[in-house]
């Protein structure tokens, strides 16, 4: 589909690399910042599939922020959605295990990137937010009732952190100090009480401009049953390309047809659970 990601970078996100240079570990930085990117490519390939794109991905401490906007989806897509880049970080986790089994010299070489991913994946899974366990939490909460969902996420985000920063404090009093702990912290409740749109996704299909169509545009025809929603439909189109829509009932006569034209007004307004058979 050519969904193009745009990425920042936090100051945050800066100050941790300094930290990693000024203790010989730029290394262990890039590569745990490699896997990260890694993490949030596994997020943007599933809502793809669901028809979204990520607007934004903003690298920081331990991971990044996604923004994107999840109103309207299901329960079992945002969970999806929270569940792909922490699944991603596993099976990379596990293909690199699975080498040193053929290729036990391979170890000595790429067992910071096990560990790199194996972490990335537990610490996304805290339900705290904005990691991917506190976007579960708060989207199985949203279910009943947002306004309470945002205030449960706060306190218990504040309260992974309090713990976080309990133990930063205890590694300065067995004199081992680990100042990453304390960049966790923070990035936790950055992204807990941030008041920004920390979450907003816009439909890929909004990438397809009209300039395209004055030097001719060729139009393709999907075929559907009568019961495919526009989700199906948002699985099957590119966004460079122009659809016509044929609806199939269960006898194979046509009983919905869409031009091109009402096609991109399905993709870009309609809800991706509507079914195509019920669409004006």
């Amino acid at each position: 589909m050519g969904v193009k990601i745009k990425f920042f970078i936090h100051p945050l996100f800066f100050i941790f690399g300094l930290y990693f240079a000024f203790t010989g570990k730029v290394f262990s930085f890039l590569t745990y910042t490699f896997c990260a990117v890694l993490h949030e490519l596994g997020h943007a390939y599933i809502s793809e599939k669901l028809g979204y794109m990520l607007a934004k991905v903003t690298l920081m401490p331990y991971g990044a922020v996604i923004s994107g906007d999840l109103t309207g989806l299901k329960f079992s897509d945002e969970i999806a959605v929270a569940f792909a880049g922490p699944i991603l970080n596993f099976i990379i986790a596990i293909c690199f295990i699975s080498l040193w089994w053929i290729f036990p010299d391979t170890y000595a070489y790429t067992d910071i990137i096990v560990s790199a991913n194996l972490s990335l994946a537990l610490i996304n899974l805290l339900p705290a937010y904005p990691l991917d366990g506190g976007r579960v939490l708060y989207a199985s909460i949203a279910k009943f009732n947002e306004k309470k969902a945002r205030v449960i996420c706060k306190i218990v985000s504040l309260v992974i952190a309090i713990l976080i920063v309990g133990l930063f404090v205890y590694s300065v009093i067995v004199k081992q100090t680990n100042f990453s702990i304390l960049f966790f912290a923070l990035f936790i409740l950055f992204g807990a009480f941030s008041k920004g749109k920390d979450n907003k996704y816009v439909r890929f299909y909004s990438q397809f401009k009209q300039s395209k169509l004055q030097r001719g545009q060729e139009e393709k025809v999907l075929v559907f049953g009568k019961n495919s929603t526009v989700k199906d439909l948002l699985k099957k189109v590119k966004a460079d390309s122009l659809y016509s829509v044929k609806v199939i009932g269960e006898n194979g006569e046509i009983i919905k047809t869409f031009s091109s034209v009402k096609v991109l007004k399905i993709l870009s307004e309609e809800n991706i659970y509507s079914k195509l058979e019920k669409i004006v």
